[in-house]
């Protein structure tokens, strides 16, 4: 027993020997066939003075001076009652899309300030305080302080601190029916921006029953930060719109500016702009007929009721806030010398006037919206 095994274990030896030697031949041939083929493969590929985009590698050509096409993504939310769109420029939609999330988030934060809807908002708080002095937040004192600019510099047309009025209209658009003269004579006692003034984050008012109302500047304004918000976080290349109020950014890569289109009679107006603010006021569907009068939305402060002679004006300006309040100061101006009285107050604004299905330009609005 032993013996056979021994034999058989020999031949099997025997066999394994074999097999090593024809597996080491065999290794000996493949190795040299793929070193023959890498060395092939090596041949074809450039060397370090082979310039990628020569003659012979035109496929792989690179042109630096090609070029940069824009990619717009696009984000919606709502604040201070009204719809938002984000139009972003760039080529990595996650990071603009966190970018476009803080900018809603500043205008949360915005709506929270300067809302006379919400009750515990600042501006609320402040309203009801009747506090002669009171230190309030930079956003709140750079808006109220620019609305006082704009109230000096058009006579009054636009005043933050008819409320009072805004509030009777409110009621009187709900009811249909004008207000009684002693409750607007009372309303109108309460209004005055002469009462006001402002000393950096300190908000001084000679009279306790003096109130503001944001309404006709508070979404330009915040448009304009949020646009600031998408710049600081990366993307200046951005267009923010909220209702008529757009901060528009940088021009997107390749482009001369954005495409915007101005609302006027029989088709929009396109213009191409950049690193500005556009505000259009006057909307003349929202008006509301009292006894055969047709009163708009917008109050005249020299009133302290809906205008009864309205103007669509938009107004494109720098991006520090005032296009908004000017655009509803410019729309109760009986004629375009008026508005161009106003403009003449603020340096580098344009006016685009829709009166009586006529479309005028003022001031410096040819210079500053291209329609190229």
């Amino acid at each position: 027993m032993v013996a056979n095994g021994t034999g058989e274990d020999a031949g099997v030896t025997g066999c394994f020997e074999q097999v090593r030697r024809t597996s080491a031949w065999r290794r000996v041939v493949l190795v040299a066939v793929f070193g023959y083929i890498a060395w092939r493969l090596m041949s074809l590929l450039p060397s370090e003075s082979t310039t990628i985009g020569s003659a012979g590698n035109s496929q792989l050509a690179i042109d630096p001076d090609a070029p940069v096409k824009a990619n717009r993504e696009f984000y919606a939310g709502m604040t201070m009652g009204c719809s938002v769109t984000i139009t972003i420029d760039t080529h990595d939609p996650v990071k603009s899309k966190l970018a476009a999330r803080e900018a809603l988030l500043t205008l949360e934060a915005l709506d929270e300030m300067l809302s006379d809807w919400k009750p515990a908002s600042e501006l609320s708080q402040w309203n009801e305080s009747g506090a002669l002095s009171a230190v309030v937040s930079e956003p709140f004192s750079t808006a109220l302080a620019r609305a006082l600019e704009v109230t000096r510099a058009s006579d009054g047309r636009f005043d933050p601190t008819v409320m009072p009025c805004v509030a009777l209209w409110r009621a009187s658009r709900e009811s249909k029916s004008l207000p009684n003269a002693a409750d607007l004579a009372a309303a109108r006692a309460h209004c005055g921006a002469d009462a006001l003034r402002v000393d950096g984050t300190t908000l001084l008012r000679t009279r306790s029953d003096v109130r503001i109302d944001f309404g006709g500047i508070g979404k330009g304004f915040a448009a304009i930060r949020a646009l600031e918000t998408l710049r600081a976080n990366g993307f200046p290349r951005a267009v923010v719109a909220i209702a008529g109020d757009i901060a528009i950014g940088d021009a997107p890569r390749g482009e001369a500016g954005w495409k915007i289109d101005v609302a006027t009679p029989n088709a929009p107006t396109p213009i191409i702009v950049a690193q500005c603010a556009l505000s259009t006021s006057g909307d003349s569907e929202q008006w509301i007929d009292i006894d055969g009068t047709r009163y708009a939305h917008i109050i005249d402060p020299r009133t302290g009721l809906g205008a009864t002679k309205l103007c669509q004006v938009s107004i494109i300006g720098p991006l520090n806030a005032a296009v908004d309040a000017l655009a509803t100061a410019c729309t109760l101006c009986d004629n375009d010398a008026d508005i161009e009285k106003i403009l003449a107050n603020f340096a580098n604004y344009g006016a685009l006037v829709v009166r009586n299905g006529q479309i005028t330009t003022l001031a410096s609005w040819n210079t500053l919206a291209s329609t190229k």
